[in-house]
């Protein structure tokens, strides 16, 4: 069999990572003299390669992350109130089998969100299926299905993925309604399934930001049980290098103002 009939043969089966790398891997064998279970197990290995970027992409198209940025990519040593074993422990994804779930608290910009999605996508790559949604997203998703009478469709969204990680709580005040959105998807994944949580307002404040001080008790009754609470402290990411814009800004002024000397003759 020649090597166009092989490609046909390989596309016929699905093998496309396989097809891919054939030349390579034929040239490779005759130059080598590879045996032919050496230049199988080469071949195989491509293709499950291949299918595993694929299965990756599908997943982190499907987790629907906002703005995705890894752990490798966390500024450390801008805030130090972030413990890095902590984090990269979460990373590992024991939460997750467990069953529990963990809680971001801080003030805006100090890396919440970052870190929520860097840990779904460390999720992703142990295989696991993750949805990530703002707050403000999971009560349109709830109001507008609810409005089709789709509520149950909407929900099993919220209910199937390993990981459901909800941002953004605490942004401003939400919807009537909104509290018993979410309960409804804490009560469902409680103990079942792990969940991420964000928030930019203490605990004591989330009845008043729900409209719903007992469906709020309720929420972090079942949300908190088996939840680990990292507090965040310090500056914002996003406003760290104002200072020098500021800077920059006030010589550029000084540079186009008149000189005096010119001025003055």
């Amino acid at each position: 069999m020649n090597s166009s009939n092989l490609k046909t043969t390989l596309k016929q089966l699905r093998l496309s990572g396989l097809c891919q790398t054939l030349s390579v891997r034929l040239q490779e064998a005759a130059a080598n003299r590879l045996a032919h279970a050496e230049f199988l197990e080469l071949i195989l290995r491509d293709e499950v390669n291949v299918r595993q970027q694929r299965h990756m992409e599908r997943r982190t198209q499907a987790a629907d992350f906002h703005t995705l940025k890894p752990l490798e990519d966390f500024d450390w040593s801008f805030n130090p109130s972030i413990h890095k074993k902590e984090i990269y422990d979460l990373a590992a994804c024991k939460f997750i089998r467990e069953a529990k779930d963990v809680l971001f608290l801080g003030p805006p910009g100090v890396g919440k969100t970052h870190l929520a999605q860097a840990i779904g996508y460390e999720a992703i790559r142990q295989n696991f299926l993750v949805f990530y949604r703002s707050i403000f997203d999971l009560v349109r998703d709830f109001m507008k299905d609810e409005a089709f009478n789709q509520q149950d469709k909407t929900l099993r969204r919220y209910l199937k993925p390993d990981l459901v990680i909800i941002d953004d709580m605490g942004l401003k005040a939400l919807p009537k309604h909104s509290g018993e959105y979410l309960l409804e998807v804490i009560m469902r994944r409680y103990e079942n399934r792990s969940m991420i949580m964000t928030s930019n307002r203490p605990l004591e404040e989330w009845g008043k930001l729900l409209s719903d001080v007992p469906t709020a008790g309720a929420i972090l009754d079942r949300f908190l049980h088996h939840a680990q609470v990292i507090a965040i402290s310090g500056k914002s990411f996003r406003v760290k290098e104002a200072p020098v814009v500021h800077q920059e800004n006030k010589k550029q002024r000084k540079s186009n103002e008149p000189s005096t000397a010119g001025a003055a003759s």
